[in-house]
């Protein structure tokens, strides 16, 4: 078997489009669609496509929130009980809304040796649905087949092992007010009707962060959080108020009050406190090196999910990369400060039983890639 490679990207939040229902959206956040078409067909061609004992093997890897299922709303509203019929909605609305990507990944998936896997996210819990994985395996497929020899759609797992002691994981399991119940992802509704088992997490996008982004539109895209409320305070305190108050309201009343929508627990909810307390949601780092430490078998583990990119190799010569995210940040922290977007990805190159890992960075037509730079 010859060397095959692995592309690994996360975090692109494909939602509606820039428009929907007829005007400007504001909660589409990927606006790369021209330079991820050219990165597919890049890495599908050339030294990707034909090499000298055959087609060269290239699987791309979706590690979580390809898809923004929780930034598109239906009829206006975004509802927190997410039915199957609602959930194939939202994706025909995604699809329509980047025509272009869908035709480059099927382009990708119909060249010799090249193959799609999607693990699902928190902001892409809709996968859980049957008949919404078998619709994105049509969609990518080039037969239309389903199943697909080709394209495959995880939804019974949060993590995956390849050869060389590499590990890929999403990365919001980590976070207990992201984490999803994979033992139990659909609850019955009080319509007795199947619906999304959601984190505390997501029904914040949806009811809060979804909400105010009508008025600021960047809300989602600054980090850290907690800063932001200190500048906002000074900078815009009638909104930041209003920000926090709802924050804190949804949260008694989302983890404190009873839901046929919900399914909450004291525990959990004591978790949730603990972690934002300790500002949990940083880098992930720390995470990642415990998963190195108890597992001496790996040397690399991969993570989305935080939209920092990342790549720490440690004095034991293991690794941590995080493939950071396709749309724009805003970083207040000193360290990088300013508005940012790094078209980030891990390239895998497995030889036999060995494995070389790198973050990369997409440039472009002229210079593809390029070692991304902490």
């Amino acid at each position: 078997m010859g060397t095959r490679y692995k592309i690994v990207i996360s975090d692109c939040h494909l939602s509606a489009g820039r428009f929907h229902d007829g005007h400007l959206n504001p909660h589409e956040d990927f606006h790369f669609d021209d330079e991820m078409c050219r990165f597919f067909d890049y890495f599908s061609n050339g030294k990707y496509g034909e090499g000298p004992d055959g087609p060269v093997e290239v699987e791309l890897f979706l590690n979580g929130d390809y898809f923004d299922f929780l930034n598109v709303p239906l009829g206006g509203e975004f509802e927190e009980a997410i039915s199957e019929d609602m959930a194939l909605q939202k994706l025909e609305a995604i699809l329509a809304g980047h025509t272009r990507v869908m035709d480059a990944l099927r382009r990708f998936a119909a060249k010799p040796g090249k193959r799609i896997t999607y693990m699902v996210g928190n902001h892409d819990a809709e996968l859980f649905f049957p008949r919404v994985r078998e619709r994105i395996v049509r969609e990518w497929d080039p037969r239309r087949s389903y199943p697909s020899e080709t394209v495959q759609v995880l939804s019974d797992r949060n993590s995956v092992r390849w050869e060389g002691g590499v590990e890929v994981h999403h990365g919001n399991q980590f976070e207990k007010m992201n984490a999803l119940n994979f033992e139990k992802p659909l609850i019955e509704s009080y319509a007795n009707e199947p619906v999304l088992n959601l984190p505390w997490g997501s029904f914040y996008v949806l009811k809060i962060i979804n909400r105010l982004k009508w008025e600021r539109e960047y809300l989602d895209k600054v980090r850290p959080v907690r800063l932001y409320v200190l500048i906002g305070l000074i900078m815009d305190p009638w909104f930041t108020i209003r920000f926090v108050f709802l924050s804190f309201f949804y949260f008694l009343k989302t983890r404190f009050i009873y839901s046929s929508k919900r399914d909450q627990n004291l525990r959990d909810t004591a978790a949730i406190l603990r972690q934002e307390a300790a500002n949990h949601f940083l880098d992930l780092e720390r995470q990642a090196r415990r998963l190195l430490d108890e597992k001496p078998e790996l040397r690399t583990v991969i993570f989305g999910h935080t939209h920092k990119p990342m790549h720490k190799v440690y004095p034991d010569g293991k690794q941590y990369i995080n493939t950071g995210t396709w749309t724009k940040m805003i970083n207040l922290d000193w360290r990088g400060l300013g508005s940012q977007f790094c078209l980030t990805f891990a390239l895998v190159k497995i030889d036999g039983d060995e494995a070389r890992c790198d973050l990369r960075h997409w440039v472009g037509e002229h210079s593809p890639h390029k070692v991304f730079q902490n």
